[in-house]
């Protein structure tokens, strides 16, 4: 969710002297971390929702296990333990975290729905859902940022088209109005608004100094937050599930090693979710804008990959093609909005 590169991050003497070559290490390093748990998240959550079918309960669990995460590293002193209070949290936080929260809840529930191939590729549109609410907020996108939205909106459609007959040679809309592709769209929506939201903290250089917010302590913040906003809503997960029984009695209708494999599956998933974002912000802090919106774009290829080769999803001819027009696009996107020229600063002295 939190993507932004932290304003006014303090360089190191370390980082000011690594070589080249480390920087490069710690890149690609980096990459490799963000894009295998990103499909080791989509993986390890489609099978803990098929044995255990409670996607807000296995979301907010799967927070959980991003909080075990963090609390160890705040306590040890591995990293600096934010400067919060209660007001900051509610005024700041709160909002941010609920929405977070629900958009966590829609993916993991899109996943639950349908086909994690399919809700990912919906998935796509974020660069669409992202300018609209740019424009809502005044930022009005450059001409070629608009016209990369083309590519993404067909590909999607062909991607989640389903032919009619071969007398008509027509498409159905298919996959797009399923409840996995509509859960998976809502939660571009909830966490574009999120993002919002995170930059008005991110951007905020007193803020980040004076509460120890930097990209990553302020994503780990956020996760506890969204894990007590989503604490109540997954109480009540058993009204939203496909199954009749509460997830106690599910749970406990379950074998001994089939609760184990879940329980692991569960947290894996979480874990890696949680770390998919830490990654995701050492790739921010050591690329350029250009490089970013090619990482972003291959990312999605890894994690379609992983739902062929892992899940066992069917690829279609008419998949493969959607998926790959509407990922061109998001790649054109990407790098239409880095060309934006920069907003000059003031020298200094």
């Amino acid at each position: 969710l939190l993507v932004e590169r932290g304003a006014g991050a303090r360089t190191t003497t370390t980082e000011m002297a690594s070589t080249p070559s480390s920087r490069i290490l710690r890149l690609c390093a980096s990459l490799f971390g963000w894009y295998a748990c990103n499909s080791i998240f989509a993986v390890f959550n489609k099978q803990a929702l098929v044995a255990f079918p409670y996607p807000l309960l296995v979301s907010w669990l799967e927070l959980v296990a991003g909080v075990a995460l963090v609390l160890p590293s705040w306590l040890l002193g591995l990293r600096p333990r934010p400067r919060v209070d209660t007001a900051f949290l509610a005024t700041k936080f709160g909002p941010m975290a609920a929405l977070h929260a629900a958009g966590h809840g829609l993916q993991v529930a899109a996943a639950g729905a349908g086909s994690v191939f399919m809700a990912n590729v919906v998935k796509a549109t974020e660069p669409l859902v992202g300018t609209v609410v740019s424009a809502l907020s005044g930022a009005a996108p450059s001409v070629l940022a608009t016209l990369s939205l083309v590519p993404i909106v067909f590909g999607v459609g062909l991607a989640g088209s389903k032919p009619t007959t071969a007398q008509s040679g027509g498409l159905l809309l298919g996959e797009l109005l399923d409840g996995a592709a509509l859960a998976s769209f809502a939660s571009c929506v909830v966490f574009a608004l999120a993002k919002v939201l995170a930059k008005n903290i991110m951007k905020s250089a007193t803020v980040k100094q004076e509460r120890r917010l930097d990209a990553g302590n302020t994503y780990a913040l956020l996760t506890c937050c969204s894990t007590v906003a989503l604490a109540l809503p997954a109480a009540l997960s058993s009204s939203l599930s496909t199954s009749r029984e509460s997830p106690r009695a599910a749970f406990a209708a379950l074998d001994a090693d089939t609760q184990r494999r879940v329980v692991w599956k569960i947290a894996v998933a979480g874990a890696a979710y949680y770390a998919s974002n830490e990654c995701s912000f050492r790739v921010l802090d050591l690329t350029g804008p250009v490089t970013q919106a090619v990482a972003n774009a291959a990312k999605r290829v890894f994690v379609l990959a992983a739902a062929v080769v892992f899940l066992g999803e069917r690829l279609t001819q008419r998949k493969a093609l959607g998926s790959t027009i509407a990922l061109g696009g998001v790649l054109c996107y990407g790098l239409a909005k880095s060309s934006k020229p920069a907003p000059s600063k003031p020298k200094a002295g």
